[in-house]
């Protein structure tokens, strides 16, 4: 990288008020993620048929837009949610505060018919239990969805889950039973699907079900909020700090030769917390906010820099589209104020990061060429 000057900031200022951000991006720069995570087996008697996935990003919208990541991973899983169940009683399906989602108590129905009924370690025995825990755990996930205005990427966390058990008082496997909800959260949002539990016994539940869920979830919030939120704005309206939520481009620091998505997850003082999309959490790190190893989105593909897809993407990978399916913002080049561009680069040798890819990245959506398509098609044929 090169050092900044004064007459460096004020030709890239002048170069960015030039130009009308969009939430759009560059083509990516490779077509496959880094590995797709093999989802863990479920119980095989408890199946729901998932409708085909778009072969082609045209047939996903005028915008060509990817599914969400967490629709991808239901239809994996051939999963397919069922409408939210309406409340038998006077309350509701779920409640939202202060981005905390809590869901009512979800029964094992399919098409408003009851499918597991009786008590287990009678009635029913411990597997049969299993699914239907499981079966509340997906019109849990349908009341989520809800919750999320149809975005189950906006879920951060799975917090809590509580599920009752009917049961005689001799049976003890409550927990056995309970995991067919807490295994499939686990499947479905990775990490962020690891939960506090409580499992417990009922002499009796409604309808004489054999299970029931409820669960507290923690969501983000909508890309408008986060702009509601922000402090300070400039004169064209783009934020002039860093918040929670904002999409950046980091380096690895554990191997220090991929470049790839993150999210500020945490802000204190001058310091920032990173977080890689679908990456475990062992990989976050802070940074100062004049750290040279984050930058805007755009850094990469101005150096002709490969950058990385967030773990376990499927399809092709493009900045625009995924600002618009994750409801993010992109930090602006604006607010960056580090003198070096990825100093702690490790990779391809060929590569030149200099301070202008970072002053000058921009939001440029471009439309993917035919053998993309072909690409993205073959993706997710396979």
């Amino acid at each position: 990288g090169m050092q900044r000057t004064r007459g460096d900031v004020a030709i890239a200022l002048f170069a960015f008020s030039a130009i009308q951000i969009a939430y759009g991006f560059a083509p990516p720069l490779h077509p496959s993620p880094l590995y797709s995570a093999t989802a863990p087996p479920s119980v095989s008697s408890l199946r729901f048929s998932a409708a085909p996935l778009p072969t082609t990003r045209s047939a996903r919208g005028a915008l060509g837009l990817r599914a969400r990541v967490v629709d991808d991973k239901l239809a994996s899983l051939n999963i397919v949610l069922p409408e939210s169940p309406a409340p038998a009683a006077n309350y509701d399906g779920y409640v939202v505060s202060n981005r905390m989602v809590y869901v009512s108590g979800q029964i094992p129905v399919n098409q408003g018919q009851i499918v597991y009924a009786g008590k287990v370690g009678a009635d029913l025995d411990v597997v049969t239990g299993y699914e239907s825990a499981r079966l509340c755990g997906i019109n849990l996930i349908a009341q989520l969805k809800n919750a999320c205005d149809g975005n189950l990427d906006r879920v951060k966390k799975v917090v809590k889950l509580t599920g009752f058990v009917n049961c005689y008082p001799d049976f003890t496997q409550h927990p056995q039973v309970i995991n067919g909800a807490s295994d499939l959260m686990n499947e479905v949002f990775g990490s962020a699907g690891r939960h506090a539990r409580s499992a417990v016994g009922a002499g009796s539940l409604p309808f004489n079900v054999a299970t029931e869920v409820e669960g507290i979830f923690e969501i983000e919030g909508t890309r408008d909020e986060a702009f509601q939120v922000q402090p300070t704005f400039d004169k064209r309206g783009m934020p002039l700090e860093f918040t929670k939520g904002m999409k950046v481009e980091a380096l690895d620091r554990s191997f220090k030769d991929i470049i790839t998505i993150a999210t500020i997850k945490e802000i204190d003082g001058n310091k920032i917390l990173l977080g890689f999309d679908g990456w475990p959490e062992n990989y976050d790190y802070w940074v100062d906010k004049d750290d040279g190893d984050f930058q805007p989105p755009g850094t990469c593909m101005r150096a002709n820099a490969r950058l990385s897809p967030p773990n376990g993407y499927v399809g092709y990978f493009d900045w625009g589209s995924y600002i618009e399916e994750t409801d993010s913002v992109p930090a602006p080049p604006a607010i960056f104020t580090s003198s070096y561009v990825f100093p702690g680069f490790k990779g391809d040798v060929s590569t030149r990061f200099e301070l202008w890819h970072r002053m000058e990245a921009t939001v440029v959506p471009v439309p993917p060429s035919p053998e993309q398509q072909e690409r993205d098609a073959q993706q997710y044929n396979k």
